[in-house]
Protein backbone atom coordinates (compact mmCIF):
# COMPACT_ATOMS: atom_id res chain seq x y z
CA UNK A 1 0.00 0.00 0.00
CA UNK A 2 1.10 3.44 -0.72
CA UNK A 3 1.22 4.78 3.42
CA UNK A 4 3.92 7.11 2.21
CA UNK A 5 2.35 8.81 -0.44
CA UNK A 6 -0.59 9.44 1.66
CA UNK A 7 -1.55 11.34 5.22
CA UNK A 8 -1.77 8.83 8.17
CA UNK A 9 -3.81 9.55 11.30
CA UNK A 10 -3.74 7.77 14.37
CA UNK A 11 -6.43 7.65 17.22
CA UNK A 12 -7.48 10.67 15.56
CA UNK A 13 -11.04 11.13 16.01
CA UNK A 14 -11.13 14.89 15.77
CA UNK A 15 -8.42 15.57 12.93
CA UNK A 16 -7.43 19.11 12.45
CA UNK A 17 -10.37 20.99 11.52
CA UNK A 18 -12.32 19.51 9.10
CA UNK A 19 -15.10 17.61 9.59
CA UNK A 20 -19.17 19.20 8.35
CA UNK A 21 -17.17 21.20 6.16
CA UNK A 22 -16.22 21.13 2.23
CA UNK A 23 -12.82 19.60 1.28
CA UNK A 24 -10.10 21.77 1.89
CA UNK A 25 -7.45 20.15 0.20
CA UNK A 26 -9.32 19.75 -3.39
CA UNK A 27 -12.46 17.42 -4.90
CA UNK A 28 -11.07 14.00 -3.62
CA UNK A 29 -8.78 13.39 -0.33
CA UNK A 30 -7.02 9.90 0.79
CA UNK A 31 -6.13 9.10 4.35
CA UNK A 32 -5.17 5.82 5.75
CA UNK A 33 -6.49 6.41 9.66
CA UNK A 34 -5.46 3.57 12.63
CA UNK A 35 -7.39 3.28 15.80
CA UNK A 36 -6.23 1.86 18.85
CA UNK A 37 -6.82 3.75 22.13
CA UNK A 38 -9.27 5.72 20.31
CA UNK A 39 -12.05 3.07 19.45
CA UNK A 40 -15.02 4.51 18.47
CA UNK A 41 -16.47 8.39 16.70
CA UNK A 42 -19.32 10.22 17.27
CA UNK A 43 -22.06 10.59 15.41
CA UNK A 44 -21.61 13.02 12.49
CA UNK A 45 -22.18 13.84 8.79
CA UNK A 46 -20.26 15.59 6.18
CA UNK A 47 -21.32 17.15 2.88
CA UNK A 48 -18.73 14.80 0.52
CA UNK A 49 -19.48 11.38 -0.25
CA UNK A 50 -16.77 9.03 1.95
CA UNK A 51 -15.34 5.60 1.04
CA UNK A 52 -14.02 3.04 3.54
CA UNK A 53 -12.02 0.30 3.24
CA UNK A 54 -10.47 -1.89 6.32
CA UNK A 55 -7.50 -3.09 5.66
CA UNK A 56 -6.08 -4.36 8.40
CA UNK A 57 -6.60 -5.43 11.96
CA UNK A 58 -10.22 -5.24 13.10
CA UNK A 59 -13.62 -5.21 11.25
CA UNK A 60 -15.67 -2.55 11.60
CA UNK A 61 -19.03 -1.62 13.38
CA UNK A 62 -20.97 1.46 11.69
CA UNK A 63 -24.48 2.96 12.54
CA UNK A 64 -26.54 4.77 10.70
CA UNK A 65 -30.19 5.71 11.59
CA UNK A 66 -31.51 2.41 13.18
CA UNK A 67 -29.39 -0.17 11.81
CA UNK A 68 -25.37 -1.40 12.33
CA UNK A 69 -23.47 -2.83 9.20
CA UNK A 70 -20.40 -4.86 9.83
CA UNK A 71 -17.77 -4.14 7.57
CA UNK A 72 -14.98 -6.61 7.77
CA UNK A 73 -11.08 -6.61 6.19
CA UNK A 74 -11.46 -6.51 2.40
CA UNK A 75 -14.82 -4.93 1.87
CA UNK A 76 -15.63 -1.45 0.94
CA UNK A 77 -18.69 0.84 2.40
CA UNK A 78 -20.24 4.25 0.49
CA UNK A 79 -21.52 6.52 2.91
CA UNK A 80 -23.67 9.34 0.88
CA UNK A 81 -22.78 13.11 1.56
CA UNK A 82 -25.32 14.18 4.69
CA UNK A 83 -26.13 10.88 6.28
CA UNK A 84 -25.20 10.60 10.14
CA UNK A 85 -23.30 7.65 10.70
CA UNK A 86 -20.66 6.47 13.80
CA UNK A 87 -18.41 3.96 13.62
CA UNK A 88 -17.24 1.62 16.76
CA UNK A 89 -13.28 -0.06 15.23
CA UNK A 90 -11.85 -2.45 17.91
CA UNK A 91 -14.67 -5.05 17.28
CA UNK A 92 -12.74 -8.00 16.69
CA UNK A 93 -8.97 -7.00 17.46
CA UNK A 94 -7.57 -3.78 19.42
CA UNK A 95 -6.64 -2.25 16.40
CA UNK A 96 -7.90 -0.57 13.03
CA UNK A 97 -6.45 0.10 10.37
CA UNK A 98 -8.70 1.92 7.31
CA UNK A 99 -8.10 3.50 3.83
CA UNK A 100 -10.97 6.25 4.01
CA UNK A 101 -11.69 8.45 0.80
CA UNK A 102 -13.58 11.86 0.62
CA UNK A 103 -14.88 12.33 -2.41
CA UNK A 104 -16.80 15.88 -3.18
CA UNK A 105 -20.54 16.34 -4.13
CA UNK A 106 -19.19 18.43 -6.86
CA UNK A 107 -16.48 16.29 -8.41
CA UNK A 108 -19.06 13.49 -7.91
CA UNK A 109 -22.32 14.93 -9.85
CA UNK A 110 -19.85 15.97 -12.59
CA UNK A 111 -18.88 11.95 -12.78
CA UNK A 112 -22.55 10.73 -13.06
CA UNK A 113 -22.49 13.28 -15.70
CA UNK A 114 -19.68 12.19 -17.30
CA UNK A 115 -19.88 8.33 -16.88
CA UNK A 116 -23.61 8.38 -18.58
CA UNK A 117 -25.51 6.71 -15.83
CA UNK A 118 -28.93 8.28 -16.04
CA UNK A 119 -29.86 7.37 -12.24
CA UNK A 120 -28.60 7.01 -8.66
CA UNK A 121 -28.03 3.53 -8.26
CA UNK A 122 -28.18 3.55 -4.82
CA UNK A 123 -30.44 5.24 -2.31
CA UNK A 124 -29.35 7.19 1.02
CA UNK A 125 -28.45 3.46 2.82
CA UNK A 126 -24.62 2.83 2.77
CA UNK A 127 -23.57 0.67 -0.17
CA UNK A 128 -21.01 -2.29 0.58
CA UNK A 129 -19.50 -4.25 -1.58
CA UNK A 130 -17.89 -7.18 -0.95
CA UNK A 131 -14.34 -8.28 -0.46
CA UNK A 132 -14.33 -10.76 -3.77
CA UNK A 133 -15.75 -7.72 -5.85
CA UNK A 134 -13.14 -5.15 -4.21
CA UNK A 135 -10.16 -8.04 -5.35
CA UNK A 136 -11.59 -8.75 -8.31
CA UNK A 137 -11.66 -4.91 -9.42
CA UNK A 138 -9.07 -3.95 -7.77
CA UNK A 139 -10.84 -1.15 -5.95
CA UNK A 140 -8.11 -0.80 -3.27
CA UNK A 141 -5.52 -0.20 -5.72
CA UNK A 142 -7.71 2.61 -7.50
CA UNK A 143 -8.39 4.20 -4.03
CA UNK A 144 -4.96 4.32 -3.72
CA UNK A 145 -3.97 6.01 -7.09
CA UNK A 146 -6.68 8.43 -6.00
CA UNK A 147 -4.11 9.46 -3.55
CA UNK A 148 -0.88 10.38 -6.27
CA UNK A 149 -3.56 11.86 -7.77
CA UNK A 150 -3.05 14.96 -5.21
CA UNK A 151 0.72 15.26 -5.94
CA UNK A 152 -0.20 17.08 -9.40
CA UNK A 153 -0.85 20.43 -10.33
CA UNK A 154 -3.83 21.74 -11.07
CA UNK A 155 -5.60 21.32 -14.19
CA UNK A 156 -3.89 17.68 -14.18
CA UNK A 157 -4.91 17.20 -10.84
CA UNK A 158 -8.97 18.29 -11.47
CA UNK A 159 -8.75 16.07 -14.95
CA UNK A 160 -7.24 12.96 -13.43
CA UNK A 161 -9.24 13.43 -10.15
CA UNK A 162 -12.85 13.20 -12.54
CA UNK A 163 -12.15 10.42 -14.51
CA UNK A 164 -11.19 8.35 -11.57
CA UNK A 165 -14.19 9.48 -9.98
CA UNK A 166 -15.73 8.11 -12.99
CA UNK A 167 -14.08 4.62 -13.42
CA UNK A 168 -14.95 4.41 -9.75
CA UNK A 169 -18.96 4.87 -10.66
CA UNK A 170 -19.28 2.62 -13.71
CA UNK A 171 -17.61 -0.31 -11.19
CA UNK A 172 -19.58 0.40 -8.41
CA UNK A 173 -22.52 0.29 -10.92
CA UNK A 174 -21.73 -2.61 -12.99
CA UNK A 175 -20.98 -4.82 -9.28
CA UNK A 176 -24.22 -3.34 -7.96
CA UNK A 177 -26.18 -4.13 -11.19
CA UNK A 178 -24.67 -7.56 -11.38
CA UNK A 179 -25.91 -8.78 -8.48
CA UNK A 180 -29.17 -10.35 -7.31
CA UNK A 181 -29.32 -8.31 -4.05
CA UNK A 182 -27.00 -5.76 -2.01
CA UNK A 183 -25.97 -7.00 1.63
CA UNK A 184 -28.78 -6.03 3.93
CA UNK A 185 -27.92 -4.11 6.94
CA UNK A 186 -26.20 -6.52 9.85
CA UNK A 187 -29.17 -5.48 12.27
CA UNK A 188 -32.17 -3.10 12.46
CA UNK A 189 -34.12 -1.50 14.48
CA UNK A 190 -37.64 0.08 13.55
CA UNK A 191 -37.88 1.58 16.94
CA UNK A 192 -34.52 2.67 16.62
CA UNK A 193 -35.11 4.31 13.12
CA UNK A 194 -37.90 6.00 14.36
CA UNK A 195 -35.94 7.47 17.28
CA UNK A 196 -32.95 8.35 15.69
CA UNK A 197 -35.04 10.52 12.44
CA UNK A 198 -36.82 12.48 15.04
CA UNK A 199 -33.83 13.07 17.29
CA UNK A 200 -31.91 14.01 13.90
CA UNK A 201 -35.54 16.68 13.07
CA UNK A 202 -35.64 18.20 16.56
CA UNK A 203 -32.25 18.20 18.15
CA UNK A 204 -31.89 21.66 18.29
CA UNK A 205 -35.10 21.58 20.59
CA UNK A 206 -33.81 22.55 23.82
CA UNK A 207 -37.24 21.40 25.35
CA UNK A 208 -36.03 17.62 23.66
CA UNK A 209 -35.51 14.92 26.29
CA UNK A 210 -35.08 11.14 26.53
CA UNK A 211 -38.31 11.16 28.07
CA UNK A 212 -40.01 13.11 25.14
CA UNK A 213 -38.21 10.74 23.01
CA UNK A 214 -40.09 7.74 24.65
CA UNK A 215 -43.61 9.11 24.62
CA UNK A 216 -43.23 9.86 20.68
CA UNK A 217 -41.78 5.86 20.43
CA UNK A 218 -44.77 4.42 22.12
CA UNK A 219 -42.30 2.63 24.43
CA UNK A 220 -40.31 2.91 28.02
CA UNK A 221 -37.67 5.17 28.62
CA UNK A 222 -35.52 2.11 30.03
CA UNK A 223 -36.25 -0.07 26.81
CA UNK A 224 -35.25 2.82 24.36
CA UNK A 225 -32.37 3.57 25.76
CA UNK A 226 -31.48 -0.17 25.83
CA UNK A 227 -32.29 -0.92 22.57
CA UNK A 228 -30.63 2.48 20.95
CA UNK A 229 -27.14 1.91 22.25
CA UNK A 230 -27.05 -0.98 20.68
CA UNK A 231 -28.39 -0.22 17.46
CA UNK A 232 -26.32 3.42 17.54
CA UNK A 233 -23.57 2.56 19.53
CA UNK A 234 -24.15 5.53 21.84
CA UNK A 235 -26.82 6.70 24.31
CA UNK A 236 -29.71 8.77 23.49
CA UNK A 237 -28.19 11.60 25.62
CA UNK A 238 -24.94 10.80 23.77
CA UNK A 239 -26.92 11.18 20.42
CA UNK A 240 -28.42 14.52 20.89
CA UNK A 241 -24.94 15.63 22.51
CA UNK A 242 -23.42 14.74 19.27
CA UNK A 243 -26.08 16.28 16.97
CA UNK A 244 -25.96 19.10 18.95
CA UNK A 245 -21.71 19.84 19.12
CA UNK A 246 -21.71 19.63 15.25
CA UNK A 247 -24.60 22.40 14.88
CA UNK A 248 -22.87 23.90 17.18
CA UNK A 249 -19.37 23.96 15.56
CA UNK A 250 -20.94 24.92 11.88
CA UNK A 251 -22.70 27.97 14.04
CA UNK A 252 -19.18 28.87 15.02
CA UNK A 253 -17.54 28.54 11.82
CA UNK A 254 -20.23 30.42 10.14
CA UNK A 255 -19.13 33.54 12.57
CA UNK A 256 -21.55 32.91 15.52
CA UNK A 257 -20.54 34.17 19.01
CA UNK A 258 -19.94 30.97 20.97
CA UNK A 259 -22.56 31.73 23.38
CA UNK A 260 -24.82 32.50 20.46
CA UNK A 261 -23.86 29.22 18.70
CA UNK A 262 -24.73 26.98 22.27
CA UNK A 263 -28.11 28.46 22.22
CA UNK A 264 -28.90 27.97 18.70
CA UNK A 265 -28.08 24.17 18.68
CA UNK A 266 -30.14 23.20 21.83
CA UNK A 267 -28.04 23.31 24.63
CA UNK A 268 -29.34 24.91 27.82
CA UNK A 269 -26.46 25.39 30.12
CA UNK A 270 -23.55 27.14 28.87
CA UNK A 271 -21.28 26.31 31.57
CA UNK A 272 -21.92 22.11 30.98
CA UNK A 273 -21.84 22.69 27.31
CA UNK A 274 -18.56 24.32 27.63
CA UNK A 275 -17.37 21.33 29.67
CA UNK A 276 -18.92 19.24 27.15
CA UNK A 277 -17.02 20.55 24.34
CA UNK A 278 -13.83 20.57 25.93
CA UNK A 279 -13.96 16.61 27.16
CA UNK A 280 -15.21 15.58 23.41
CA UNK A 281 -12.69 17.94 21.07
CA UNK A 282 -9.81 18.60 23.79
CA UNK A 283 -9.95 22.56 22.98
CA UNK A 284 -12.59 24.80 24.53
CA UNK A 285 -14.85 26.43 21.60
CA UNK A 286 -12.96 29.97 21.91
CA UNK A 287 -9.99 28.24 20.96
CA UNK A 288 -11.81 25.91 18.14
CA UNK A 289 -13.36 29.37 16.64
CA UNK A 290 -9.34 30.71 16.86
CA UNK A 291 -7.92 27.82 15.02
CA UNK A 292 -10.98 28.39 12.16
CA UNK A 293 -9.28 31.55 11.62
CA UNK A 294 -6.55 30.70 9.04
CA UNK A 295 -7.89 27.76 7.30
CA UNK A 296 -11.93 27.45 8.19
CA UNK A 297 -13.05 23.57 8.35
CA UNK A 298 -13.39 20.97 10.89
CA UNK A 299 -12.52 17.16 10.34
CA UNK A 300 -14.17 14.00 11.94
CA UNK A 301 -12.90 10.31 10.95
CA UNK A 302 -14.72 7.73 10.21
Amino acid sequence: MLVQKMPHYVDSVLTKEKAATSLQGGDVEVALYTNQSNSQSVVHSHPYYELILPVSGSSVRYSVGGSVYDLHLGELILFSGEVFHSGKFNITADTSERLVVQISADIWKKAMAQSGLTEQFWGSEPVILDANAVLQWDLSGLLQRMALAAGLEAPMRQAVELCEVTELLLLFSHIIHGRHTAPPPSATSLLVAKAVAYLQANYTDPQLTVAQLARYTYTSREHLSRVFKEYTLESVHGYLTNLRMQHCRNAIAAGFSVLDACTASGFTNYSSFLKSFRALYGITPSEYRAALRPNKGAEISS
